[in-house]
């Protein structure tokens, strides 16, 4: 955005939310998708990974607080409380 656009009163539209509505909703013949992890990396791996990724992203968007510089400052609190979404 230049100067000139900054005075102009005009806002732009955002992208929106991610909502991720096909993990959430969408199961395979009613049973959850499967999701391999690496047991030394800690990395989501296999066909659903990506999805997971995308859910997990939003999670952390939706209830984590924008003032934690890392995850690390996060409370455990709020850590838990992920867990139960």
């Amino acid at each position: 955005m230049s100067a000139s656009d900054s005075g102009s009163g005009k806002s732009r539209r955002g992208r929106g939310v991610t909502r991720v509505a096909d993990v959430t909703s969408g199961r395979v013949d009613g049973q959850r998708r499967h999701v391999d992890i690496d047991p030394r990396s800690g990395h989501p791996s296999g066909p659903n990974a990506d999805r997971f990724r995308s859910y997990l992203g939003k999670l952390a968007k939706s209830h984590v607080s924008i003032l934690h510089a890392c995850w690390d400052d996060v409370p455990e609190v709020d850590k838990n409380l992920l867990w139960q979404d």
